[in-house]
């Protein structure tokens, strides 16, 4: 990591707003009083980066007459320019900005959803923590053994972080895992060879059971294709059959409509030769109508000779008129209805002769 810029304010010993370049020198001694900020440099890196310094929490980073500490710090690491802006008003939350410059020397944000998280994401493009960083960039004031203090696994972790040897380890579970699965792999190529043989071992008895099954096949097949030979026999004799049926229904359904006009036909009959009867007790009536008639013309020709009686002689002139009208007029509509009558008869025998003959063609 090369450090490019640092600037503060409010932090520490520093008020005000202050900017140090470092691409403006190659070596530095910083020198000064105590309580200057020489430290405060150093404590204003690792709080930007990492969120720590020499002070317990973050509230007592902040000068005593500022409300806010702000430290912006710009490094170049791996030919990639970054930028982390870390800010605390007093009593509030920290804030935390991780930018990267694109080509255009635009600050592009890489900041996380939380604090913790952009710190984290910190740690992953340094590949470091803090204790790795103040092990291995600067020592603490104070604190220059500080590495050699520290356990053997500690150091060798801080060591492993400095070396990258983390790179290293995770090649190791790589290639350990990668070694597994081709173990396994061999050992699956190794049974699949076992059955291979088992199964060249088996091709003379194979082949001859492959014939074997090859014959049953083709008998098969024939009483496959005689079975098929014989279900389409049955099932064109089954559709034979299912016709006669259905011809059987449709004559039985004309014979039953065949029984149902005879019936209607002799009901009707009935009531024709009713009403013939009828009639021809009118048509009796006849003679009696006519002796009538003839009394009335009697009447009449008395009437005539006696004038006191004429009126009662038209009246009894305008009713003959009119019986005469209506027995001419009965007797066409009874000779109409004798006829029809006749017809009907003649039509119902008719029937009842087909009806006979279809009866016989069922029985």
């Amino acid at each position: 990591m090369i450090p490019l810029k640092l600037r503060l304010q409010g932090f520490l010993s520093y008020h005000q707003a202050v900017e140090l370049d470092f691409s403006s020198f190659d070596l530095a001694c910083i020198s000064g009083a105590n309580g200057a900020g020489k430290s405060s440099l150093l404590d204003a890196i690792t709080w930007a980066l990492f969120g720590r310094a020499r002070k317990a929490n973050d509230d007592a980073l902040i000068n005593s007459s500022a409300d806010m500490a702000e430290v912006t710090f710009e490094f170049e690491y791996e030919n990639d320019r970054y930028r982390v802006q870390r800010s605390k008003v007093r009593n509030k939350t920290t804030l935390l900005e991780f930018q990267i410059a694109n080509r255009e020397g635009e600050w592009v944000p890489l900041s996380e959803h939380s604090v913790r998280e952009t710190e984290k994401r910190i740690e992953r493009t340094l590949r470091m923590e803090y204790d790795t960083f103040i092990n291995t960039s600067f020592f603490l004031q104070g604190k220059a053994d500080q590495f050699a203090q520290q356990p053997a696994g500690k150091r060798k972790e801080i060591l492993s972080n400095i070396l990258g040897l983390e790179a290293w380890e995770s090649y190791r579970e790589t290639a350990t895992n990668r070694r597994r699965t081709i173990e396994v792999d061999m050992s699956g190529i190794d049974a699949w060879l076992v059955e291979v043989e088992t199964e060249l071992n088996q091709e003379n008895e194979r082949i001859t059971r492959l014939a074997e099954l090859l014959r049953e096949l083709e008998q098969k097949v024939t009483l496959r294709k005689e079975k098929e030979a014989l279900f389409e026999s049955l099932r064109k004799q089954a559709d034979a059959v299912r016709e006669q049926q259905k011809m059987v229904e449709l004559l039985t359904a004309q014979l039953e409509e065949t029984r149902r006009q005879q019936a209607q036909t002799s009901a009707q009959l009935t009531e024709r030769e009713n009403e013939n009867q009828t009639y021809e007790t009118i048509l009796a009536e006849e003679q009696e109508i006519n002796a009538a008639f003839k009394q009335l013309v009697d009447l009449r020709r008395e009437l005539e000779r006696q004038n006191q009686l004429a009126l009662q002689f038209h009246q009894f002139e305008q009713q003959r008129v009119q019986h005469a009208n209506q027995i001419v007029m009965e007797r066409t509509r009874l000779e109409g209805e004798r006829d029809h009558l006749n017809d009907a008869k003649n039509q119902m025998e008719l029937l009842k002769k087909g009806l006979k003959e279809t009866e016989s063609k069922l029985g």
